[in-house]
């Protein structure tokens, strides 16, 4: 419910206007970004952040696991969250981490 609730939020959040002037910014490239499987999701944590200061625009949050963001930023931002470590996702029954 609540990972509902957070992506409803970025949804009406994402469709606000960007409050740069558009002649100083860097090109805009669209992305679909893959989350961690963490929670609290870093990756997601990241581009909250970016799209506060309006670095990135557009964003989508996809209600999956790990999830799923489409935005708009410039190549750079965007080679920053794909480069950002992700944990695994365990499988059912995998018990490798435990002893």
């Amino acid at each position: 419910m609540r990972r509902m609730l957070a992506a409803t939020l970025v949804l009406v959040a994402g469709c606000s206007l960007g409050s740069g002037p558009a002649a100083n910014r860097e090109p805009l490239e669209s992305a679909l970004i893959v989350g961690s499987a963490q929670s609290p999701d870093p990756v997601l944590a990241r581009v909250m952040e970016l799209k506060e200061r309006g670095v990135v625009e557009g964003v989508v949050v996809y209600e999956s696991f790990p999830v799923r963001i489409r935005l708009r930023a410039p190549r750079r931002v965007i080679d920053e969250l794909e480069a950002m470590p992700r944990a695994a996702q365990s499988a059912p029954g995998d018990r490798s981490g435990r002893r």
